[in-house]
């Protein structure tokens, strides 16, 4: 599979990045609301960007028309633009003010914590996730994230070099390498975030599962499960969704993976990835707009 470039590079140059910043560090944060609505517009009305995310209206919004599908992409990028923009003042001032936790995710990791084998996290593109994940850090634990380095991605800066740096990242380019760091870190107790819901092209391919979602089928990566049976740690499934301009963390189900599965065989992950895919579709049923994977992941 062929990699494109990432959304981030494709919806905004360095000098429109830039301009944003500026009024974030002005303070000036309605009137970056005001302008991010007429630039999404302006790109909303670009047929590559709306081809973008095309698969994923389709199966979501079935029967929609011509309009409809306008519609749902600018509402998609508008929201889109939103995380960005959260992104981008949490990683300038280092604070993350709009940012809860529900209870329930706060147990949750209350009882991980008793595991000395650490604490994997399981999310997807969906919603504010960098924001809240940065919003672990109030666990005291180390937080690792392990995703694609992608030096395109303008909105990545913020996080990687901004105030505070919340999480270390790790450069999932190297499958193999990726894995023996986010093992070691699990070993030192502390915790790995993974994307459950995107293979990274051909040199992921064989490590993938097929499952069911949104009414088609979908290969999604089998390591954060692979991960928890080789480990030992905990897996919790976690989503964040932005309601009212405050990021709520608001679900961490246990995924109960046992030890000592045989890693050459990756089907025998398949029944923890649906249950993955199964919560992530209900994500999706309930905020449609919050679903960022811009690629046909379908026609894998």
């Amino acid at each position: 599979m062929q990699t494109k470039r990432p959304i981030t590079a494709v919806l905004g140059s360095r000098l429109q990045y830039g301009f944003f910043e500026v009024l974030v560090r002005c303070r000036m944060l309605f009137a970056a609301r005001v302008v991010l609505a007429f630039v999404v517009l302006y790109y909303a009305m670009l047929p590559h960007v709306r081809q973008r995310c095309a698969a994923y209206i389709g199966h979501r919004f079935p029967r929609a028309g011509a309009l409809g599908r306008f519609v749902h992409a600018y509402r998609l990028y508008l929201n889109f633009g939103q995380v960005l923009l959260d992104r981008m003042i949490a990683g300038v001032t280092g604070r993350f003010p709009f940012c809860e936790t529900d209870q329930q995710v706060r147990q949750r990791f209350a009882e991980a914590g008793a595991n000395p084998h650490g604490c994997i996290v399981l999310t997807a593109h969906i919603g504010a996730w960098q924001v809240g994940i940065a919003g672990l850090e109030q666990f005291d634990r180390p937080v690792n994230v392990v995703q694609l380095h992608n030096p395109e991605d303008q909105g990545k800066h913020y996080f990687q070099h901004g105030r505070g740096r919340p999480f270390k990242i790790i450069d999932s380019a190297d499958p193999v390498g990726s894995m023996v760091e986010a093992a070691a870190a699990l070993r030192r107790g502390e915790v790995v975030c993974l994307m459950g819901d995107r293979m990274h092209g051909t040199r992921q391919a064989g490590q993938g599962v097929d499952v069911a979602f949104m009414g088609g089928s979908i290969r999604i990566p089998a390591s954060a499960y692979a991960l928890a049976s080789i480990t030992g740690a905990e897996l919790l499934m976690l989503f964040t969704v932005r309601e009212k301009g405050i990021t709520r963390v608001f679900m961490a189900e246990r995924l109960a993976v046992p030890a000592g599965l045989p890693r050459r065989d990756v089907s025998v992950f398949q029944p923890y990835a649906q249950q993955f895919a199964a919560a992530l579709e209900t994500v999706v049923e309930r905020h449609p707009y919050q679903f960022f994977n811009f690629y046909d992941m379908w026609s894998q």
